[in-house]
């Protein structure tokens, strides 16, 4: 199903859409591209209204999901995202109970504030791929998790969670594991943007040896494919769904296609940074059941690495 996120038509019979911790990188980009097709409304522990101000029909609320329950004024939508979580690759076990705070908590406070209300269609958990560690690129979403990190273990926890409460009581859970997002807005200190930026200003990058190999999707083919799964929310209670775009590119054709793209005179140091522990050297997702629900892909990586470049 296409989205185009620069339409700007909307229906007075747009379907209702929360979005849990949506004042992120990926939550404004699922406003942009979304709020033609639903009213949206926003709840997150910080706004940014400067951003907000661009998208008049899209209602923000600042509170806290850990420790505050949405008001009973707000009625059930028909969609929930639940994008709320602190996102680290770091290896640190003193992030644990902030981590637990932000993923298994606000499921559990949003589950007991929306469960048996039929009126909500599919409530989409956002898990992530690095659930399923180092080894066994491709990876498809029966194969068993073997997380390397808090985040991801963390992660796994939910997703676990989130479907118990589908097979147990009902609820109509969809857990979508994400490939590597990247897009308009997100933080220079991410890979794509900060190599980009360097690039273009021509300093030198600080990179590991960038042999590990990463499946990239581009926030316009996300945000698309999650539309399309909520508009097909029967075949996907219950369910996992790796959203990405099913290749992996080395991190070093990355940033040497984008160099030479750009023209650009930067030196790159490859091996200035050690890989991280466990590192997973081919984080790729297999893309088989996004495939059979949607009946399309999304791997336009170069083509919006171009778009990027010119930016």
């Amino acid at each position: 199903m296409n989205v185009s996120c620069s339409s700007t038509s909307t229906s007075d019979n747009r379907e209702t859409l929360y979005l849990i911790g949506g004042s992120g990188f990926i939550g404004k980009n699922l406003v942009r591209c979304l709020s033609p097709y639903y009213r949206i409304i926003v709840f997150d522990k910080y706004i940014d209204a400067g951003y907000f101000i661009n998208y008049p029909d899209v209602e923000t609320v600042t509170m806290d999901l850990a420790t505050e329950r949405i008001a009973e004024t707000y009625p059930t939508p028909d969609y929930i995202i639940n994008l709320a979580s602190i996102v680290t690759a770091t290896r640190d076990l003193s992030l644990f109970d902030a981590l637990i705070t932000s993923n298994l908590k606000i499921l559990l406070n949003l589950y007991e504030r929306f469960k048996g209300d039929k009126s909500l269609k599919l409530f989409v958990q956002f898990g992530s791929s690095e659930e399923y560690g180092s080894e066994g690129s491709p990876f498809k979403e029966e194969n068993r998790e073997c997380p390397n990190s808090p985040y991801a273990l963390v992660k796994q926890l939910t997703t676990n969670t989130a479907l118990m409460l589908c097979r147990n009581y009902g609820f109509p859970v969809l857990v979508v594991r994400p490939g590597n997002l990247f897009g308009p807005g997100q933080s220079k200190s991410k890979f794509i943007p900060y190599v980009i930026d360097s690039l273009k200003k021509g300093t030198p990058l600080d990179v590991s040896p960038c042999g590990q190999k990463r499946d990239f999707i581009y926030v316009d083919d996300f945000a698309a494919a999650i539309h399309g799964l909520m508009q097909h929310a029967e075949d996907c209670r219950g369910e996992i769904v790796n959203v990405s775009s099913g290749t992996s590119i080395a991190l070093k054709d990355i940033i040497e296609f984008c160099r030479n793209y750009l023209h650009s005179a930067s030196e790159v140091h490859y091996g200035a940074l050690p890989y991280r522990e466990n590192e997973a050297m081919d984080l790729r997702c297999d893309v088989g059941k996004m495939r059979g629900i949607l009946g399309q892909e999304n791997n336009h990586t170069m083509k919006y690495l171009k778009q990027m470049c010119n930016e």
